[in-house]
Formats: structure tokens, sequence, C-alpha cells
């Protein structure tokens, strides 16, 4: 258990730092002003601050006001909304708890023991005795916390300290005395998607989720969109959610989702398994997609417009080397019929997952909103070419194929999942407002994947070429 300790008192810290070692399995970080406060919290994170109102701008400074304390405070409270944060401070308000309480009365199971508890708290440096207690009990759920055994499988996690913790607080909240972690997508910044199994002292499994954590904000837009627009997809397109944490692991939090059978498969495993049933995924996905389809509405827009919705202009320069000298100006100066609704608007084939019943389920919302109507079609059908967990192509596409990007027929032959590939385009195709709608999609996701290390350019330099051809030489007509 780490603790930040902020106190510019030497003396009182010396037998704070006394009090808290003898507690084995304590470890207490010493700073004694706000400023070497905030660059510790910058660089590392801690199960509770112990934080003195009075205190210097920095160190050695003669400048001590309990509005630095405060300022410490907020800046956790803003950056770290699940640390815990003890006042420990001599300045003797007795309105001062009250005040915490009111603007900051934040309550919650840090634990995930069943029981609430405060996130911030009072003491007084004359009844130091009670900090430590307290500190004490805390030391004592962290330890049931860290007690539980983690176990990784698959490709290795690299498991931050915070995502370990998160995934055993889980374990916690279902009795489990062991955790089993397979990392499904994610890499090691930004919000990752683990499989998580928990398993009791028998040795018996008690559940299996689909965990996504992530920074506060992260999960925190995950959450609301949610709850504002996956609940009204089909039944059973989205998987129920058994748990949020959100304390307990600095600036992390998680959420939990509910799966149905011990084993998560993919779209991309789909892929390799059976082309012909992630085609019929695919038209299911469209289908549970209908209340969004059925609230859509008919704009002109610029290609430039619908470009810039996947790669806005900053980005855009950055990989004007990549184009090779492609002019896209004239193109995106054409204006076309669109069609928006809601999209998931990052449908890459590992956002969809199967139970064991073989129900395609979408996972990862946080950039869930209103798209172009035919954005996750297009990104399903370009992620098995683009995407770095997409399944062996077996060459396909060739750089002439890819070329042809327009003529379905010359670019879906030969494909290992040809089926696949005619089950998106139909989709696109169905949903958009017109052709030139789904040509500018697939221009702009083309142009986004220059940006990327690891994608093909010459492959997404043939797909830009052959829609610009497209959009230019008037295949604009509506679908049929």
């Amino acid at each position: 258990m780490r603790i930040l300790l902020v106190e510019d008192n030497v003396d009182f810290a010396k037998a704070v730092e006394k009090a808290i070692c003898a507690i084995n399995g304590c470890e207490l970080i010493w700073k004694r002003s706000k400023g070497s406060a905030l660059a510790a919290l910058g660089v590392d994170h801690y199960d509770v601050v112990i934080l003195d109102r009075r205190i210097p701008t920095e160190d050695d400074v003669l400048d001590d006001h309990q509005d630095h304390g405060w300022a410490v405070f907020q800046s956790i409270v803003e950056q770290q909304p699940g640390t815990s944060v003890w006042f420990l401070t001599g300045t003797v308000d007795v309105d001062f708890p009250t005040e915490v309480l009111n603007a900051h009365g934040r309550r919650g199971d840090i634990h995930s023991c069943g029981r609430d508890d405060p996130l911030y708290q009072v003491f007084w440096k004359d009844k130091m005795t009670e900090c430590i207690s307290e500190v004490r009990a805390f030391h004592g759920e962290v330890e049931k916390t860290n007690n539980i055994h983690l176990i990784q499988v698959g490709n290795p996690a690299n498991l931050r300290a915070e995502e370990g913790r998160l995934l055993k607080l889980f374990a916690r909240t279902h009795n489990g005395v062991q955790v089993e972690v397979r990392l499904l997508q994610g890499g090691l910044s930004g919000a990752r998607v683990f499989r998580v199994s928990v398993f009791n002292a028998t040795g018996a499994k008690t559940i299996t989720s689909i965990a996504r954590i992530g920074n506060f904000q992260d999960i925190a837009a995950e959450r609301e969109k949610y709850r504002t627009e996956i609940v009204k997809l089909a039944n059973g397109a989205f998987p129920s959610v058994t748990a949020e944490l959100g304390l307990g692991a600095a600036d992390f939090g998680g959420v939990f989702y509910q799966v149905v059978g011990d084993e998560v498969r993919s779209l991309f495993d789909e892929l390799q398994n059976n082309a012909t049933s992630a085609a019929q995924a695919v038209e299911r996905l469209q289908a549970d997609q209908a209340n969004w389809h059925g609230a859509s509405q008919v704009e002109s827009l610029r290609v430039a417009a619908v470009r810039r919705s996947l790669i806005g202009d900053v980005a855009l320069q950055a990989v004007v080397p990549h184009l090779a000298g492609i002019d896209i100006h004239p193109v995106e100066l054409l204006e076309i019929e669109v069609s928006r609704c809601v999209q998931h608007c990052d449908l890459h084939c590992g956002n969809v997952l199967f139970d064991a019943n073989g129900r395609p389920m979408f996972i990862d919302y946080p950039d869930t909103g209103r798209g172009i109507s035919s954005l996750d079609p297009i990104a399903l059908e370009l992620s098995t070419i683009f995407h770095k967990d997409s399944p062996d192509r077996a060459g396909w596409p060739t750089e002439e194929q890819a070329g042809s990007w327009t003529d379905l027929d010359a670019f879906a032959g030969g494909a290992t999942y040809e089926p696949y590939i005619r089950a998106c385009r139909a989709w696109a195709l169905g949903i958009a407002a017109s052709k030139q709608e789904v040509l500018a999609v697939a221009y702009s996701y083309a142009v986004r994947q220059l940006k990327y290390d690891d994608t093909d350019k010459e492959l997404a330099r043939q797909i830009i070429r052959a829609c610009i051809a497209g959009l230019m030489g008037g295949e604009g007509e509506a679908p049929a």
C-alpha cells in the first residue's frame, strides 16, 4: 500500500512516518509543498494521500497557506478521482469537515467489500492516532485485494498496477480468490478490453465478463453512450453491465459486461473459421441497428466534411507525404447527399463479440454518436485489410484489386471471406443516401489509415484513388 504524505512540519512528518511504516506492507512517500506534491502525483499513483491544509507553494518557501493544501486536494479530485484523500491538519476549524462533506461528500465501495466508505476524510493532528487507525484498517482491505491471485493467459498484457487493482476488485465483488485475464484488444495507451474469469475458493468459476478499463474520462464516455444510445439497439445486440468500478485505482475506472459462455470470440475469429457465418453476423448487426437507422436524416455535405469526421485537417497535413502525389482537393470540394444516424463509429471486427449461442454483440462504445450512416459497415469491411488483428488474407486484395474497390466483383473475387465482404457492402449501400456517400466514407476511412504505422499504405492509396475516380466520375445515383 502506497501512501503520499504532504506535510511541511519535519518533526510531525517523522512521527507519521514512524507510525505508518510500523504497519507491515505500507510504503510512505513524503512531500512538503504544493509543488512537490503535485509533481509526485503526476508521476505515480497512491492508495491514500494524507494531506496537510497549510503548506507552502514550494519546498523551503515561507508562504504556507491553507489554500495550497486545498489546491492539491482539488487537483486529486479532478485528475485522480478514485484516490482516497485524508486531511490531517492542525488548523482546527470545526466547520471544515462539514465543508468537505458538503462539497465533496463522495462515498463508495472502495474495496469491493460490500460497504460504502468515505473517499475523503478529515483528521486533526492532535488526534493523529485516529488517522493511523484508519490507515491500518484501509491497509487490511488493500491486502485482501492484493492477495487475490491474478493469472494472465494468452499474449502478455503488461498490466498496469491500476488495471490489476480493478480486475482484483471485480473478483472481490464475486467472492473470488483468483482471476484469469486475457487481453482482447488495446495497446499500452488508452482503454483496453479484457476477458475476465473469476474463481472462488473451491476452484469453481463464478463469472466470465468482458472488462473495459481505462482512464476515468474514457470509461465515463463509455457508460454515457451505453445508457443513451447502445440501449436503443435490438435486445441481445449488447451485453448487460455487471459492474462499474471507479474507486481505488487513482485515475482508472472499469466497466464490466456479462457474457454467455466461457469462450469469447470476435468477428475476426469468425472470419477465420466460417466466412458464411461471419456474413450472417453482418446481416444480424445491420438488423440490430434498425432503431438507429430509423432516425436517419439526409443532408448535403462536401466530401471534405465527410473526411473530417474521420481525420481532421491537422492530422491530414501530417499524412500528405503518404498520399504520394494524389490530389485530393478537387474531390473534397464535391457536394454529395449523405445520411446521418447514430453509429458505433469504431466498428472493426474486434468490437463484435459472440456469445455461446453465436449471437453477435457490439462492444466498446466511447465513440458512439451521430455519424455518416454507412460508416459502420464500411469500417467492418475495411478493418479486414487494415486492422492489426485481421486474419491472414492469403494475398487478397492485391494492389490491383484494391484499385478496383468500386467494382465489388473485381475487388472481392478470391477473398477468403468473400460472402462477408459482400454483406458489408450490401449494408453500406442499403443504408446510404447515395453511392457517393459510400465512396466518400471509404475514401475517408482509407485516408485515415495513412496515419497509422502498421497499415499497408499502398493498399490505402489504391482505395483512395478508386473512390476519387468513382466520385469524380459521377457514380452518385441513389442505390437501388
